[in-house]
């Protein structure tokens, strides 16, 4: 696609607002999460919110597994935070990659000893492909950091 130089700087600026979406997303089920750790009931936080106490407990479950607490000495409670963080403009490159090579990601589940139950293997939501895979395919990292990354791991 051609673009001039104005619609090239429209674009960057649209994928870094996307990138702030999904950071802000992450920040709010944090906070959410935590208020109802710290004793807020769901139903005050529907009350809160104005939405139905079901939905803030689908909001928790998924705050679960995507917005953990962040780690200390790092930018994210999750490997996809830190290089959504990156792609909203709050980190650096050299950052991101740090953090993405010295994160401790899940590693794959032993194989299953029936041969055909392995066609699907499950998902490992700390994985590396699940966390900086997902965040590569989003547009989240840039090819550079991403093979900076697997090649640093690979070691």
């Amino acid at each position: 696609m051609d673009m001039d130089r104005d619609q090239q700087q429209l674009y960057r600026e649209l994928a870094r607002d996307k990138a702030r979406e999904k950071v802000a997303r992450i920040n709010y089920l944090r906070h959410l999460r935590q208020l109802y750790e710290s004793g807020l009931t769901q139903v005050a936080l529907a009350e809160v919110e104005n939405v139905s106490q079901p939905t803030i407990s689908d909001l928790l479950k998924r705050a679960r597994f995507e917005a953990p607490d962040v780690r200390p000495g790092t930018h994210g409670g999750t490997a996809y935070e830190i290089a959504a963080r990156y792609a909203a403009g709050e980190i650096d490159s050299a950052t991101v990659r740090r953090e993405l090579i010295e994160w401790a990601y899940e590693k794959p589940g032993a194989p299953n000893p029936f041969p055909y139950a392995n066609d699907v293997p499950p998902i490992k939501e700390g994985g590396f492909n699940n966390q900086v895979g997902r965040a590569l395919d989003e547009g989240l990292l840039a090819d550079e950091d991403y093979d900076a990354v697997l090649d640093a791991l690979a070691d």
